[in-house]
């Protein structure tokens, strides 16, 4: 029986299609890669995270990471930073750029990140989170957003403190990843955390941590009541999950990709990260960390990982792909 989980989304002024969102994620979501997702139906997907130092600066290499293009829609940049004058002197510098809302990282766990302040160590500052939301939405009718995780460390789970200031500031969304700070991605997200959120809040909360397959979509979606959801390491682990949720969710009958096809799809994305960069070396560098979610299952496929490790090119890529399928998958 089909479920109504799959559903079009308000964002502040912003009408949305669907309720799929991609993360921002440092060193993946890339203008090609986001588009690769998008094809799929996700309706929303965040460029890569972006240092407001960075753009205060060192502008011009910065704002590299929110290239985009008409077919990049609806785009949000996410920010890190340290306080609110940091936050919006570097909205300054992008708000003229092409992107359809703003989101402050309060969740980001990288050692050097927290060092700053920034990231989820902002979990610390409620008042902090509120100065900055308040001033963005001062200085732009886009939304402002914000993803969180439950807290610092089990003895401060604050994310009830954190949304109260961002509402409070006027945030149009709020994304709860549940785990603290101290977990990293250890342990179990706790979901419980998105249906407390959830029952109180007066804008839509977006559900986040261990979505790897679309039985997970359909669980937090029950389990919660959320809006709908955020996907990271799912879709690295899984390049097809975006498809295979969406299907799951409106009750359609969803065709595995074949060995052939998970190929060619490599093949395709490669080549598009070539076009992009307009290096065949750095695309070949670039694409082997996505590598291994579209051979996961393959026969061979630890000998076939390390072939195109090796690769110097998209070229030389296909090439290793052709004779693996000529030697192996036409064996089985």
């Amino acid at each position: 029986m089909k479920n109504n989980y799959f559903h079009p989304i308000k964002i502040g002024n912003l009408d949305v299609a669907g309720n799929i969102f991609i993360a921002p994620l440092a060193g993946y979501t890339n203008l090609p890669t986001r588009l690769f997702y998008r094809k799929q139906g996700a309706s929303v997907a965040y460029a890569e995270m972006v240092s407001t130092e960075g753009l205060n600066y060192n502008f011009n290499k910065s704002v590299k990471l929110i290239d985009t293009c008409n077919e990049d829609k609806l785009l949000g940049v996410q920010l890190f930073g340290y306080n609110a004058e940091r936050f919006l002197s570097a909205f300054e510098k992008i708000k003229n750029e092409h992107f359809d809302i703003i989101d402050i990282n309060c969740g980001c766990s990288v050692k050097k990140i927290i060092k700053s302040n920034s990231g989820a160590a902002l979990l610390k500052s409620p008042e902090e989170i509120y100065r900055t939301i308040r001033g963005l939405k001062e200085s732009t009718d886009k939304p402002v957003t914000l993803k969180i995780r439950s807290g610092w460390d089990p003895q401060n789970i604050n994310y009830q403190e954190v949304y109260d200031a961002a509402e409070k500031g006027g945030a149009s969304l709020i994304t709860l990843h549940p785990r603290t700070k101290s977990m990293l991605f250890s342990g179990k997200a706790n979901w419980e955390h998105i249906k407390s959120l959830k029952k109180c809040s007066t804008i839509p909360v977006i559900g986040n941590g261990d979505i790897f397959t679309a039985d997970d979509a359909v669980r937090i979606f029950e389990e919660t009541g959320c809006d709908g959801i955020m996907l990271a390491r799912g879709v690295i682990e899984n390049p097809f999950l975006v498809e295979e949720i969406i299907a799951k969710l409106t009750d359609t009958v969803y065709i595995q990709k074949s060995y052939d096809e998970k190929l060619n799809a490599a093949i395709q994305h490669c080549r598009s990260l070539e076009d992009y960069m307009q290096s065949p070396e750095r695309a070949a560098a670039e694409f082997r960390k996505f590598f291994h979610g579209y051979v996961k299952g393959l026969p061979g496929a630890s000998k076939l990982r390390a072939a195109v490790n090796c690769t110097a090119s998209p070229d030389e890529l296909e090439d290793v792909i052709h004779l693996y399928k000529d030697r192996i998958l036409k064996k089985t």
